[in-house]
């Protein structure tokens, strides 16, 4: 069985979500040939030697896991315009660091990079029942069957598709700070509390909203089909580089 490794550089929530998700990649397309590897934010120092400088310590990383991996497929928001113009004008940032790496001829064929357009908040929102779901399962009657439960239930049921974007790439921000998928969620999470109960004081509100440390858990409700697929691009690219390993 191959090893493809998985790198949500910037958050370790992340690689969690992103791990999940290329898991049901990997289930959706059949690809029995191939075990998905994941690391996130942390693991840059760890898998780094110690006295490689900064600009060589992702560089030093990868060829690290590649010793048995088959490749390494780089995951980063790609955030909005004005965000990405601002990242590239530092030499340092991941983006121009992960440009370095893919430019070595050494590793070529090895290593890949699928941005999250715009961010992971977006591979999520493929499948805004899915999201509904995770919010309803701590409630005793959508601990079973919550997807055919919310599906038969009209006023549940328009949350979610009035909230479901037909391409999610689209949700993006317009200035540094806009709102994008993040705060997108964020908003479709405190509808769906206030639809499972309305009277929900507004403290509860607040801490139960989408927060980034509950996107993992999210991830394990989306269902990855041809129809939740085709409403991110940037997923699709996902697994069509898993499916050039399987």
């Amino acid at each position: 069985m191959r090893k493809v490794r998985v790198w949500a550089l910037e958050s370790d929530f992340d690689a969690e979500a992103v791990n999940c998700m290329a898991n049901k990649l990997v289930k959706y397309f059949s690809l029995d040939s191939i075990s998905i590897q994941s690391a996130g934010k942390s693991a840059i120092a760890a898998a780094s030697s110690a006295r490689a400088s900064s600009g060589d310590s992702l560089r030093t990383a990868v060829q690290n896991y590649l010793m048995e991996d088959a490749c390494v497929i780089f995951v980063i928001d790609s955030d909005g315009p004005m965000s990405r113009h601002q990242r590239a004008l530092e030499p340092n940032s991941l983006f121009n660091q992960i440009q370095r790496v893919l430019e070595d001829d050494r590793l070529r064929g090895r290593v890949f990079l699928s941005m999250a357009v715009q961010e992971v908040e977006s591979w999520v929102l493929v499948d805004c029942l899915g999201i509904f779901c995770y919010f309803a399962s701590d409630r005793k009657r959508f601990r079973t069957e919550c997807r055919r439960k919310v599906t038969q239930n009209r006023p549940l049921m328009r949350i979610v598709t009035r909230n479901q974007k037909g391409d999610t790439e689209n949700i993006v921000e317009a200035e540094i700070g806009g709102k994008g998928p993040k705060e997108y969620l964020k908003e479709y999470s405190e509808e769906i509390l206030l639809g499972l109960n309305p009277s929900m004081p507004r403290k509860n509100v607040e801490e139960s909203k989408y927060k980034e440390k509950l996107l993992p858990g999210i991830a394990k409700f989306v269902v990855i089909d041809g129809q939740t697929l085709n409403r991110n691009r940037s997923l699709r690219k996902l697994g069509s580089l898993l499916r050039r390993f399987g």
